[in-house]
């Protein structure tokens, strides 16, 4: 099972996938705080994940987040014994919107974290087909 991630300072988006299926799905929104890796520990555990995917900003205004995403998947992997694998993202949070608004879906501020997620695991999917 892969487990998607969209960092942010504040929440971190999920999103998962089977690689056999190839389709992913949201997840949910954890907290940025100090119980993230415990958490997200338990999310591994419970869903088999044995990948993480991180989606890391190709975008020059967001560059330096780049070292504090790294950091994060750095600890993902010494935390959980896991492989971590970053991917460029550009505009996930900005398509997130647009899907949830045309899917008709209400606060989308509250879940756009977890679609950006299913975007960037979506991407991954799809160039490793």
């Amino acid at each position: 099972m892969l487990l998607g991630i969209d960092w942010g300072k504040k929440k971190i988006g999920l999103a998962i996938a089977e690689r056999e299926i190839a389709i992913a799905s949201a997840f949910g929104v954890l907290e940025h705080d100090e119980n993230i890796f415990v958490n997200l520990h338990k999310i591994v555990k419970e869903n088999d994940v044995d990948m993480i995917i991180i989606g890391k900003s190709a975008h020059l205004s967001q560059s330096d987040n780049t070292q504090l995403i790294e950091e994060f998947g750095d600890a993902c992997c010494n935390h959980m014994n896991i492989a971590v694998v970053f991917v460029p993202e550009m505009f996930s949070t900005r398509e997130a919107h647009t899907n949830l608004k045309s899917a008709g879906k209400k606060k989308i501020d509250s879940i756009d974290d977890a679609e950006s997620a299913r975007i960037i695991l979506q991407q991954y999917l799809d160039l490793d087909a």
